[in-house]
């Protein structure tokens, strides 16, 4: 039976919706921690002689013994006309790094407090636009001893090796990744944790960033990407849709798709785990061809039948709440860039949001207005509304989240009560980077820049009041997407 949802299971998800805002509300949720709501603070004042650094926030200190970390454009290009980027002494993408965390529960943190832990760690710049940024966004592997990859549990976070420390600098406001995957972890069953901490390179004090669990299978991860049996060809596989020089993210082979050929071409469709060491050419083609059907099945008169509908490859749930957050916030890399499939151990095809940095009108070559769809014409969503019920599932979703988690009220709130939070850290962030935050102009055209923290903030909240006003207005025409007119002999 086609994909459908009945009133009775309507209301009473609809209820479930209201009371897990409730218990947002109270610092509550069942299954997201808020850093903001559950860690120690907001900061009461130093309570040291002042003579170091003093935070109610976590504290990272990295110390590469004086190497040049790697990742900087070069100004060179390869073949294809992509940017290169410095490399180690020895060739390699990364250096190895000391990396110490201090996470104290009933004190400010200090540069000489015992950590919570030290380890070591493969270190490098990371990201696209972003490795251009004075403010550089970095990316961690710890390591133990002999060199193997080395899992912890970072500011209450599951024990990974990977993660991510992504500086807000193109975002004067300090809170859209933060906010934005927060948001993603009440509405759908995965994204990645976040915290926000205060980085220290080789004594030179960084400001604020946040510490982002990258979205891989650690050993204590929320997705059930590994499998529990001796046989490693059962796995769970994580795919991306990215440029094709994101190679820091650890990709380990391109995957031929039926859409690149049959529909449009697009960027780099790649593994992204399982990794080297247990990817076999067996298992690769396996997900080949796994994903493969997929797409044709999708993008095909069929895909809306029985035996070939999308629904039995995507769950359907995960890919409506991926599609409204997104859209909301008008996230510009979502569907092209930085666009992340899994599929667990026995389950079906899911989205994971990624990277908010541009959202909410904050690409710098182009004016992003709070009009108009973009996801719907992107790809998979320019097939699956071509669908009436997944255009009337996507309305009637959008409308919970508009009475809960995406109303002004909570938006606003939820903006409010971060802020406050951060506190003191904002301003020393601001000193560290007042001349870029002052003059710097990254968009385009010049009168969309901001120069203050405050003004970004305004500027964020005016941009999803009116963004949630439009929507309202306009949710609807999702449905004509779906209509016969327009997609002839898809929809007969």
């Amino acid at each position: 039976m086609k994909y459908k949802l009945m009133g009775g299971a309507m209301a009473a998800l609809i209820l479930v919706c209201a009371l897990a805002a409730s218990a947002l509300e109270a610092g509550e949720g069942p299954s997201r921690v808020h850093q903001h709501l559950s860690a120690r603070g907001p900061d009461a004042g130093c309570d040291c002689d002042g003579t170091q650094l003093c935070t109610h926030l976590p504290l990272v200190i990295i110390d590469t013994g004086g190497q040049e970390i790697p990742g900087v454009p070069n100004g060179e290009e390869d073949y294809y006309g992509e940017e290169l980027y410095t490399t180690a002494e020895d060739g390699t993408d990364f250096i190895n790094v000391q990396v110490t965390v201090i996470d104290n529960e009933d004190q400010n943190n200090h540069p000489s407090d015992t950590p919570d832990f030290t380890t070591a760690s493969q270190f490098r710049i990371r990201g696209h636009a972003s490795r251009h940024f004075e403010k550089s966004p970095y990316l961690l592997k710890f390591i133990d001893e002999d060199g193997e990859d080395n899992p912890i549990s970072v500011m209450g976070m599951g024990a990974h090796n990977e993660w991510v420390l992504n500086g807000p600098y193109l975002d004067k406001s300090l809170i859209r990744n933060y906010l934005c995957y927060n948001l993603a972890g009440e509405i759908m069953e995965y994204a990645p944790n976040v915290r926000y901490c205060e980085l220290i390179v080789d004594g030179d004090y960084r400001g604020l960033y946040l510490m982002v669990e990258s979205i891989t299978a650690g050993d204590d991860c929320r997705l059930n990407l590994r499998s529990t049996v001796k046989d490693s060809s059962i796995t769970g596989y994580l795919l991306r849709l990215d440029r094709t020089v994101e190679e820091e993210v650890g990709s380990t082979r391109d995957i031929y798709t039926y859409m690149e050929r049959m529909i449009f071409v697009r960027d780099d469709e790649s593994i992204r785990y399982p990794g080297k060491n247990r990817l076999t050419e067996e298992l690769a083609r396996e997900i080949e061809l796994e994903y493969s059907a997929f797409e044709k099945a999708l993008y095909s008169y069929d895909y809306d039948t029985e035996e070939y509908g999308y629904w039995n490859y995507i769950d359907v749930d995960n890919f409506v709440d991926y599609f409204i957050i997104n859209e909301f916030t008008r996230n510009v890399d979502s569907g092209r860039y930085s666009t992340y499939l899994y599929k667990e151990l026995g389950e079906k095809y899911k989205l994971c949001v990624w990277d908010f940095n541009n959202a909410m009108d904050n690409f710098p070559d182009d004016e992003i207005t709070t009009e108009n769809f973009a996801l719907s014409d992107r790809v998979w969503y320019d097939m699956l509304f071509r669908d009436e019920e997944f255009a009337e599932r996507v309305i009637e979703r959008y409308w919970e989240l508009r009475r809960t988690v995406l109303s002004d009220e909570y938006l606003n709130r939820y903006i409010d009560e971060t802020l406050e939070w951060l506190g003191p850290a904002i301003d020393r962030n601001t000193e560290r980077w007042r001349e870029s935050i002052e003059e710097w102009e990254p968009l385009t055209p010049e009168e969309r820049n901001v120069y203050s923290q405050e003004e970004a903030v305004d500027q964020v909240r005016r941009w999803l009041h009116e963004r949630g006003e439009w929507l309202d207005e306009n949710i609807q025409a999702l449905q004509a997407r779906a209509h016969p007119s327009r997609n002839h002999a898809y929809n007969h």
